[in-house]
């Protein structure tokens, strides 16, 4: 864990006012997170660090967008997801945590729709429409275990 609290605290830096103008801190958090936070999660402290990754993600995909910088934008939400879809699919998470992952998959992909749909170019809006239709193709083979509310309960 000791790693992973290192970066906890690296990328919690950027969260201080003063150093929120240093956007390489995010970078460098988001593209150099250890593996550790993305499998099944085992403290507080592992919790705290996917939550601050995937903030990350979302303040750089605006940060870009703000510089009209729409592709690299819209690549930390598609990275973001991605990484979340293949938690959901590591066969060593328990159904709890696969289910966080699917919850936040259908909201990302919420974000990720309005994304494109505020870009001018028709380009965007065919994206919207491909990835709602992956989104359900992936969903569908989690057998809807999104909305189930406990393992007693069938999906």
């Amino acid at each position: 864990m000791n790693q992973l609290s290192s970066w906890l605290t690296g990328i919690k830096s950027w969260y201080h006012p003063q150093q929120q103008s240093d956007i390489c801190i995010l970078i460098n958090a988001v593209s150099h997170a250890p593996d550790d936070i993305f499998g099944s999660i085992e403290s507080e402290l592992h919790s705290e660090a996917l939550a601050y990754w995937l903030d990350a993600c979302t303040r750089l995909s605006y940060y870009y967008q703000d510089l009209q910088e729409t592709d690299k934008a819209f690549s930390y939400l598609q990275f973001a997801y991605a990484r979340l879809q293949d938690m959901a699919c590591k066969p060593e998470l328990d159904c709890d945590m696969k289910r966080w992952c699917l919850k936040k998959l259908d909201r990302m992909i919420v974000a990720i729709m309005e994304f494109c749909q505020r870009q001018p170019e028709t380009k965007w809006q065919q994206e919207s429409t491909q990835l709602i239709d992956l989104h359900v193709m992936f969903m569908e083979g989690q057998n809807n275990l999104n909305l189930a509310y406990s393992d007693n309960h069938p999906a």
